[in-house]
């Protein structure tokens, strides 16, 4: 079992990300901002934080950046985006890239 952060603006996707990985037997917890997503994984330690790129009041990959300084800085951070022009992986802060929308085996495929 994992504790699993999903950031994204969207309330439905990040909700049902959140649902998904419950069914898989994980504790999913969620943030709708870039802010709520820093103090989140500030006060509280995650193993895994699936973070979108593209969130209104901040960066995505300057929250990831303020995430590493946190209780959740070895997370494993897997970016969600819905542009591949967006995937840089020479960037450090992120794990894993995945193309939204991530269905349900993808979904279990990260968290194993």
């Amino acid at each position: 079992m994992k504790k699993i952060l999903f950031v994204d603006d969207s309330r439905d996707t990040a909700d049902a990300l959140r649902d998904s990985a419950s069914e898989l037997g994980h504790v999913g917890a969620v943030a709708y901002s870039g802010a709520s997503a820093v103090n989140s994984a500030a006060s509280e330690t995650f193993d895994v934080i699936f973070l979108d790129l593209m969130l209104p009041d901040a960066d995505g990959l300057d929250v990831c950046s303020e995430i590493r300084k946190g209780r959740s800085k070895s997370a494993r951070i897997v970016a969600l985006t819905g542009s591949n022009e967006l995937i840089d992986r020479t960037q450090q802060c992120i794990d894993v890239w995945v193309l939204k929308p991530a269905d349900m085996d993808e979904l279990e495929r990260l968290l194993s």
